[in-house]
């Protein structure tokens, strides 16, 4: 997908987690975020279409917990866009696409026009 097609600013983020997919566990590696998806590596066998849960373990026992859809599939790398997120993980996500950004002004912009929009 083009840069210009893009909604949200993706920052780059390395972090270990891992997607579930029925019931089978496959461990990952986020290549970046955004409030609306990640790029992840180690998705070989995630086809585009396919439904799956991101769990980013942040502490012990603290975690973001996301559920999304695979819409695009290369080699070990997959894109996630992120389709249900409860309010605690929303807010772990947010800060921690935040403290990523090299304009974090520009994350709280753009959840505003989400809202300007409702």
């Amino acid at each position: 997908m083009s840069r210009e097609k893009r909604i949200g600013t993706r920052v780059d983020a390395e972090f270990d987690a891992y997607i579930t997919v029925d019931d089978v566990v496959t461990p990952v590696k986020t290549l970046n975020l955004s409030l609306r998806g990640a790029l992840l590596r180690g998705c070989e066998d995630c086809p585009i279409g396919t439904l799956c849960e991101l769990h980013l373990p942040l502490s012990p026992g603290v975690r973001i917990v996301v559920e999304g859809k695979i819409v695009r599939a290369q080699g070990q790398d997959a894109a996630m866009r992120f389709t249900d997120i409860d309010e605690l993980s929303f807010t772990f996500l947010h800060r921690l696409v935040q403290l990523n950004a090299h304009e974090a002004d520009d994350i709280d912009d753009e959840l505003m026009q989400v809202f300007r929009k409702m």
